[in-house]
This record gives C-alpha cells, structure tokens and sequence, in this order.
C-alpha cells in the first residue's frame, strides 16, 4: 500500500489547488487569444430562436485558464480533465443528442487578461454556461462579467470568499461552487480540532488557531471564529488566537505553548505552513497539528525551494502528528481494481504493483472508473496519448473531472425532468436536488446555499522517503477517516 502511494503522490496528497487559490501567478508573454481546447465553435449559426451557446449537435461552455505561465502545470491537466468528463457524457449520448464542448482560453493566469478573454467566451462566442473558473484572482475578477450577463458558472478552483452566499437569488443563484471555500473549511477546522477522537476529530481541549494576515488565512479565520461562537461556552472560552503579521512565527508558537495547548490549528497556507510546523519543532513542542486541504499538497510539503531542511523534517515527521481536511476520499479497503483488459491496468500492472488474479488494492471503484476515463479520453488524442497514464491520477486532472462531471449531471437532471434546456431552467434543475461530486459526498444548492462541499476527510501526513540523495523529505498523505459533514460535528459537539 505504501508503494503505491508513494508512487501516485500527487493523487495521494488529495487534490488540494494551493496554486490556483493562493499564489500570485507571473505575467505571461502569451496573448492568450487563441484557442487551445477541443475546436471552435460550429461555424454555422444557430438560428436566432434558439439559446446562445447551442446549435442543433454541441452545447458550447467555456473557461479561461493559465494553460501557460505559472499556472500550466495545474491549468493544462484542469481542462484535461473537464474533457474527459465531457467525452465520457457524450459517449452515452449527451443532452438529448447534443455533446457538450469546453471552448477554452489560455489566460497566463493573469486577471486583466482573463477578463477580456472571459468576456470574449461570454459576448462573442456566446456560450451556454462557465465550467471550471480558474485561480482566486482570475475569479475574482471574473465573476461580475459572469453574474450581469446571466451565465450559469459550475466549479471554480479557488476558495474565494466572493464564491459564497447562503440564499443566492437572482444573478448569484447562477454561481455554483463545489471546490471548499476558505470560510467553510475555517468552520469545520475548529470543529474537528475540538471532537473526539473516535469521531474521526484531534480531541483537544485546549486550541490554538494560528493565522497571518494573507487573504485566505484571514477567510478561514473568520470561518472559525463565526463557528466558535456557536461552541459551547467551555470549548469557546478554550481558544487561544495567534495573529502574525511577520514571517516569524516563533513567538506565537510559544504563546501557544505556555497556554498549554494541546491541539495547534495552522490556518496558513504554502511555505507558511512549514514555517510554522519549524517554530514548533524549534520549540520541542509536539502536539497535534490540524490545517487545510491546502497544505496536503506536494507543492506545499515538497518544493525544494521552499521545504523544511532534511533535518527540521525528520523532527517535525517524527515527532508532530500533522492532519489536514480532505474534501474526497477515494480510499477503500475492499475494493480491488482488477481489469486485465484494461491498458490503464497493464500500466499498473507493468509496475508490479497489481496482484496477480487479485489487482490493485487501496482506492474506491468510482476512482477507478474515472481514471479510466481520463486515461481513455487522453489515449486517444496524439497530443496528450504519452500522458495518459500520469493524467489517468493527477489530482488537477481529477479536480477538472469534477468539474465537468457536475455540470453534466445538471443536463442530466434537465432531460429527465422533460425541460427545456435554458440557462433558468438548468439553474432551476441545480437546486432541485442533491448532486453527488465525483468521490466526494453529495453537495446540495437548495434554497440559494452555495457554499461549496460541507464534507471532510481527514487525512494524516507521514514521511514517504528522502529524495535527491537525502537533501530533504518527501511527504504524502493517507486518510485515516472518511467523510463527515459540518452538520454531524456540530451534533456531536453539542452534546
């Protein structure tokens, strides 16, 4: 088991987007202004009665994505994976006949850009709906253009606080964010640092909650403090808040240990994160570490640029139990992928790491399923056929997957309730039911809520091996218990 994470640890590292939600991206030298994606739109116009964005074969979406610059490495297998779930959909025959088609644009990850790219997609070319917004400024600067003109938006990779509102009317009810947002996740932070440990939770009884004054950081706060105030009287009363405005967090790490503290909630993200897991281990003060899905991530624990020293690692590894949220969970005990027919298998199987008559142990079936479909889609493209097998797990590849899978599963729901399809009717068919986001928990948009998942994995970090002859550490993740939602630990904290 442990082979097999160490090999697929991007996957492993449960699919956190640090970089499209919290790192300024460098200015690209690309205009951005030609299409990279599936084709253009049919060049035959549909007639003037019939919706933007669809002609009588294709219903057109589209996105803005950094496809190059900093954002490629994420950008690229993002869209891979919104296409394979697009090809998936079509194979079994799309909206009524029609196939759904990303048009995208490379915006190099820089907003002033995406903007004009994203009112391009929306004035020009006209498309049905947004799938896939991409990187917290780009959103951010995107989403009034989105809102006046009436274009339902399904996912966006960011966790921006502008994504969230609890009774969405109007232009807002069209937005529908299913990545975590930065405020939810501050809300289950504090919650699961205080539940009991048989509740998948760290037990604490005394918290400490360090944050510095970047924008995700400070949205988390206020996740948590709005949520421990609904705490009972003792539990809030045994918080004890740190706020560094420097890249030194010495001081509050030890404010946290001589207030006894026995649970450390570190709501910052990137090299911040093992800044502050290094003025612990500076300290000698070892207790239980609970921080976002944002830092389960290989950029975050594993750049050679920004990663703790070999020795400040083996320490902190040794002797600091780190978890992190995770909004999926493809873990199973009982489940064996084994299909010999499979090329995706024979890769797996190349590598020894399927068991003869037995298969691949580890991961549920739906992960298995959308591998393959990944895997496939790419296969069959020359351009992408040599990535097929790293696409197949890429956690930015699985997030698009989501992506695009959640806004089929809206046509879906408009075909079988016999509607029209229209951008108000599609909006109307979102909050008529709970959806489930591809291996995650259902996500519910009723009465306006758009807040994105409410349900979290924990996972626990672990020291996978020493690379580049030992000048540091590389870290992965496992889960070590399944998905619980907001709701049930405010139960289990009230009683």
């Amino acid at each position: 088991m442990k082979k097999i994470i160490s090999l697929l640890l991007a996957l492993t590292m449960i699919f956190a987007l640090t970089a499209c939600g919290n790192r300024t991206p460098a200015p690209s030298n690309d205009p951005g202004n030609t299409p990279t994606n599936s084709g253009t739109p049919d060049p035959t116009p549909a007639p003037a009665e019939k919706l933007a964005g669809v002609t009588a074969d294709t219903i057109w979406v589209g996105n803005t994505a950094g496809t190059t610059g900093a954002l490629a490495t994420i950008g690229g297998p993002f869209n891979t994976g919104i296409e394979a779930a697009f090809a998936a959909y079509n194979a079994k025959g799309g909206f009524n006949g029609k196939s759904v088609k990303l048009k995208h644009y490379d915006d190099g990850g820089v907003a002033t850009q995406s903007v004009t790219l994203m009112e391009k997609l929306i004035h020009e070319d006209e498309v049905f709906a947004i799938v896939g917004n991409f990187a917290a400024t780009c959103v951010a600067a995107n989403l009034p253009i989105i809102k006046e003109a009436g274009v339902p938006m399904v996912y966006a990779a960011a966790g921006n606080n502008e994504l969230l509102n609890e009774h969405a009317t109007g232009a807002d009810a069209g937005i529908f964010p299913v990545q975590p947002l930065n405020l939810t996740e501050g809300r289950m932070l504090i919650l699961r640092a205080f539940a009991p440990t048989d509740k998948g939770g760290l037990g604490g009884t005394k918290v400490g909650v360090l944050t510095n004054t970047d924008e995700a950081s400070q949205t988390m706060l206020k996740g948590i403090k709005a949520e421990a105030d609904a705490l009972p009287a003792a539990q809030k009363s045994a918080i004890v808040y740190q706020n560094v405005t420097s890249a030194d967090f010495s001081a509050a790490i030890n404010a946290f240990k001589a207030a006894e503290c026995n649970v450390i909630v570190i709501a910052v993200t990137g090299s911040n994160f093992t800044t502050a897991l290094t003025a612990m281990a500076d300290a000698n003060y070892y207790v239980p570490v609970m921080t976002s899905y944002n830092n389960a991530n290989a950029g975050v624990m594993n750049d050679a640029a920004t990663t703790l020293l070999a020795e400040q690692y083996t320490e902190v590894l040794t002797n600091i139990p780190i978890y992190a949220q995770a909004w999926l969970d493809i873990s199973s005990l009982d489940y064996f992928y084994h299909s010999p027919e499979s090329a995706l298998y024979q890769g797996y199987a190349a590598l020894g790491l399927a068991v003869e008559g037995v298969g691949v142990a580890g991961f549920k079936e739906e992960y298995w399923t959308i591998a393959e479909n990944i895997f496939n889609y790419c296969a069959a493209d020359p351009n992408l056929a040599a990535s097929a097998f790293t696409m197949s797990f890429d956690s930015f590849a699985l997030a698009g997957y989501i992506a695009g899978d959640l806004f089929c599963q809206g046509l879906a729901e408009l075909q079988a309730q016999g509607k029209e399809l229209t951008r108000a009717n599609y909006v109307s068919v979102m909050e008529s039911k709970d959806y489930r986001v591809a291996m995650a928990d259902s996500i519910s948009f009723a009465n306006g809520m758009r807040a994105g998942v409410q349900s979290f994995a924990l996972t626990q970090f672990y020291d996978a091996f020493l690379v580049n002859g030992g000048a540091y550490h590389s870290a992965a993740s496992t889960t070590v218990y399944g998905l619980t939602s907001i709701e049930q630990y405010r139960e289990i904290l009230a009683q």
